[in-house]
């Protein structure tokens, strides 16, 4: 049975054996793990965008089931980006500004959205948002996405666009003098911490997804993999993935894993995902991308 994820340290040993069924993992780019459960392909279980299941679900998608392992996280005070020489300072500057998305759905614009809103005071409606002509959902029409036809990077570089709402950008891969952007926050690091420490909240980016069908031809298929992905996890934080090739990383590994509570990815409904997940749903629900809240007995199947 084929499982499609990312190419993570924690999910290098998930191929296995399992209550009988033989488990395949083979890694895909994101957007290709995407189609798969937007285009409904033939799958066993797929990592997908959490935010893109629950707008799935709220719109009819009972095919669709999901197991609460979650093997992407990333915090979201860093993601919007502006030009280097532009003199905008702080989040207040953005009002009325230009704000350019890869997709106004993604799980990483939810995130920021509501962070926005909630933790630096300024709401989503007092942007005005540019998006790729093609989205995964239609974006709500109280948010005033115009369509754009061409690379949001080159936009931005050129003042199309005023900043960037950019979880992964080509510019940030280039050495620090030839970068064209910088994060708004020029200390989002310390914000990001400052946030876990007064909230809890590590944010979920995506979640692993069944075809409904599959888990009930295959009984066994929901705990096969919750075990699976757990297994591949202790292995990496056995081996201290991240700790040994860079300098400093021992020290590094330590001192994260001590204010993560040893293990900064946790599987499962333990009371920490149900509040990440809790406070994702009311960031949905506030950006009206959906139309009520779901409980987790209606995300996730037993296992």
């Amino acid at each position: 049975m084929i499982l499609y994820g990312g190419d993570y340290e924690h999910t290098l040993e998930i191929r296995s054996v399992r209550h009988g069924l033989a488990l395949d993992y083979r890694t895909l780019d994101r957007p290709e793990l995407f189609a798969r459960v937007l285009h409904r392909q033939p799958f066993a279980a797929c990592e997908f965008s959490l935010s893109n299941y629950i707008m799935m679900r709220d719109r009819g998608a009972d095919w669709l089931t999901a197991v609460p392992v979650f093997p992407a996280r990333a915090f979201r005070h860093g993601t919007m980006l502006v030009r280097r020489d532009d003199p905008i300072s702080c989040v207040a500057d953005l009002s009325g500004r230009r704000v350019g998305i890869a997709d106004y759905s993604m799980t990483a614009g939810v995130w920021a959205r509501g962070i926005m809103a909630e933790d630096l005071g300024l709401h989503w409606s007092a942007l005005r948002w540019f998006a790729p002509a093609t989205p995964r959902f239609d974006p709500p029409v109280s948010a005033h996405v115009t369509p754009v036809d061409r690379d949001l990077e080159d936009a931005l570089a050129d003042g199309e666009i005023d900043a960037l709402l950019a979880p992964r950008s080509r510019d940030l891969l280039l050495p620090q003098a030839a970068r064209r952007f910088r994060p708004l926050l020029p200390d989002w690091q310390a914000a990001e911490r400052r946030w876990f420490e007064r909230t809890g909240i590590y944010p979920i980016s995506h979640v692993v997804v069944l075809h409904q069908a599959e888990a009930e031809r295959q009984a066994a298929l929901p705990v096969a993999v919750v075990e699976a992905y757990q297994h591949a996890k202790q292995r990496a934080r056995q081996r201290r993935l991240a700790s040994t090739f860079l300098p400093w990383g021992e020290a590094t590994w330590r001192d994260t894993m001590a204010l993560f509570g040893e293990d900064p990815m946790p599987y499962g409904l333990c009371a920490a995902n149900r509040a990440v997940i809790d406070r994702l749903q009311d960031y949905l629900m506030e950006q009206e991308l959906t139309t009520r809240r779901w409980t987790f007995d209606e995300l996730f199947r037993p296992c």
